[in-house]
């Protein structure tokens, strides 16, 4: 009897130890979009992605992500509702935990933060990383057109009809994601020296800090208009594919010194240089990946949905077929006035030739006056 009451009594403690591994208000040791917790069980590395699959059934799923944005394959959809934020203005709240967690840079955020526009449901911000490069090799998981970004900011909110993140992560409408693209200008970008400026204090794995709070709606793009959204995973483990993601056209500018401080900063495990902690992109196996803009090629051509590009190949059908006709027209009225100005021409040389022939023409002769006959006057 003893010996049952233990075991359950056991049981029950690796229940809780297991859900505990996902803390709504971000202090736990989540990786990304999750938490670190499963990786207790296996350990995972960004080195060995091909065996992410043998532990973690969920990332051989079929709507995994990261994905390449191929622009001449997305679909216009302007049903999409814009992204609106609230809260995310925390300028003299509460200082926030910053963690280097081996795997990734991560800010956790306050339940106050929420997307109140842009799905059917609230969500509520749990927290955000970083997955970044090298000098060398650039660092976004997602790619516009298999081109890579310097590095990817990632801003994770879950369900608010789920009671946290842990509950969320596994359902199907439990995540969504707001991703951004960080690339590298002229100047430093002071919001994001607000955290790149306390890296040296977490260098080491499984350290953190507090920063001082301040607006994280500047870390992402001015503009959040426009934006592609499509349905994936997590892209660590467990890779659960219950994301939503929105991934915004517009990036973001840093200096080359803060992204080389995100690259060259922080360590993990053994004490190993922290970077290149992206996921390579994954298959979309049909998915559809729609924006809320209309996208321009660089031949100038509005790419659609199939109905409406098939409307436009009717339209640009018709105009060629008008414009064909008229190009007919014109050619033939300029070979007429062509024709008719030659014969005017040709007259008008011919009539010329014939005044050249006769030199006397048009010239007037008047006779000459008589010699007068000297010898017929007499002198008295």
């Amino acid at each position: 009897m003893l010996m049952h009451m233990f075991l359950v009594l056991h049981l029950q403690v690796l229940v809780i130890a297991s859900s505990s591994s996902f803390e709504e208000d971000g202090s736990s040791e989540r990786d990304d979009e999750h938490s670190k917790g499963s990786s207790h069980q296996h350990q995972w590395g960004y080195h060995d992605q091909d065996a992410w699959s043998s532990a973690f059934e969920h990332c051989s799923g079929k709507s995994q992500s990261p994905v390449n944005v191929d622009t001449h394959k997305v679909f216009y959809e302007p049903r999409l509702p814009p992204i609106k934020l609230e809260g995310y203005d925390l300028t003299g709240s509460y200082p926030l935990t910053l963690i280097n967690n081996g795997h990734t840079l991560q800010l956790s955020l306050p339940s106050s933060m929420r997307m109140v526009r842009g799905f059917d449901h609230v969500y509520v911000a749990a927290q955000l990383h970083f997955h970044w490069g090298t000098k060398e090799v650039p660092g976004s998981e997602h790619t516009i057109d298999n081109v890579h970004f310097p590095a990817e900011i990632h801003v994770v909110h879950y369900n608010s009809k789920y009671a946290s993140l842990t509950e969320a992560a596994s359902k199907a409408d439990g995540l969504a994601v707001l991703g951004g693209f960080i690339g590298i200008g002229l100047h430093e970008n002071d919001n994001y020296e607000k955290i790149l400026s306390a890296l040296t204090d977490i260098s080491t794995e499984e350290s953190n800090t507090e920063v001082p709070g301040f607006n994280v709606r500047h870390l992402l793009p001015d503009s959040l208009e426009k934006f592609y959204r499509y349905n994936g995973s997590l892209t660590t483990p467990p890779c659960f594919q219950t994301v939503s993601w929105t991934l915004f056209n517009d990036s973001i500018k840093v200096s080359r010194r803060q992204l080389a401080a995100l690259e060259d900063t922080l360590k993990t495990e053994h004490n190993k240089l922290l970077s290149k902690n992206f996921r390579a992109p994954q298959l979309l196996h049909g998915r559809k990946v729609l924006t809320s803009f209309h996208l321009v090629s660089t031949l100038g051509k509005t790419k659609e949905s199939p109905e409406l590009e098939t409307k436009e190949n009717n339209v640009l059908k018709t105009s060629g077929t008008h414009w064909h006709i008229l190009a007919i027209t014109f050619g033939v009225l300029f070979a007429i006035t062509f024709l008719v100005f030659s014969m005017y021409i040709y007259r008008q040389q011919k009539k010329f030739s014939k005044f050249k022939k006769d030199p006397k023409q048009n010239v007037i002769y008047k006779p000459a006056a008589k010699d007068i006959d000297q010898t017929s006057i007499t002198v008295t």
